[in-house]
């Protein structure tokens, strides 16, 4: 099977897992994208401010936009944070979803539920951590890296999560390398598929990021399910048992 295959074979698991749960996926995704809607306005509120403010040369009519621009930054700040914890627990979520098909109660809920093992909320937060020191530090180098190594580290959220889940005290580094090992010779396959989802991304942002309530969930089934097609065929190149 080609890779072209592969990921279409994932995409078509990942709408198999959708039909007829469309309210529910929503609802697990929906904090996240309340969040992001959030900080987003926040940001574009900034942004009008600092315009506005640039184009007058009166100082006071400058300076009664200082202190509602940095609240504005503040507030888009927190937003953006409370949409990385409510994503990452909903790619938990979902993760699990995709696997069992079974529905948790309360899926609205899940921006909390999802982190109920032990150690997972701290251990996402200390993950992201360092893959942004990695990451940033190899863009420093040159930008090409940079993306290579971030898609390199892209799966160490479900690593972590896996292994928090089979009992395993990993260490976030762990996570990071073994994200490495399985994105090996996958980090073009991986791409390709972000890429195949930036067309619906634009579609979703022209009625104000609105469209990121059908999108997510599309998108986190199809990264789970690349990420067990992934595990899998580092087993099989291992000669174990995925």
């Amino acid at each position: 099977m080609t890779k072209k295959e592969v990921r279409r074979q994932i995409k078509a698991q990942a709408k198999e897992r959708m039909a007829g749960n469309w309210i529910y996926l929503i609802l697990i995704t929906l904090p996240a994208v309340i969040f992001s809607w959030i900080g987003n306005q926040s940001y574009s509120v900034t942004n009008v401010a600092t315009s506005y403010a640039t184009n007058w040369s009166d100082g006071h009519a400058s300076g009664t936009l200082v202190v509602p621009s940095l609240m504005n930054v503040s507030n888009g700040t927190i937003m953006s944070l409370l949409a990385f914890i409510a994503g990452t627990a909903a790619m938990y979520s979902l993760l699990d979803f995709y696997r069992s098909g079974e529905k948790q109660a309360h899926p609205f809920l899940q921006s909390i539920n999802a982190y109920k093992q032990k150690g997972l909320f701290w251990g996402t937060i200390g993950v992201a951590i360092l893959q942004f020191i990695w990451t940033f530090l190899w863009t420093l180098l040159l930008f090409i890296p940079g993306i290579i190594k971030g898609l390199a580290y892209s799966q160490a959220f479900f690593v972590f999560k896996d292994a928090k889940a089979a009992g395993e005290d990993i260490r976030f580094r762990d996570a990071i390398t073994r994200s490495r090992q399985l994105m090996d010779g996958h980090k073009w396959e991986y791409f390709v598929l972000i890429l195949s989802f930036i067309g619906w991304g634009i579609l979703a942002e022209l009625v104000l990021g609105l469209g990121m309530v059908i999108l997510l969930p599309y998108m986190y089934l199809t990264y789970a399910g690349f990420y067990d097609y992934l595990k899998k065929d580092l087993a099989e190149k291992n000669g174990e048992v995925a």
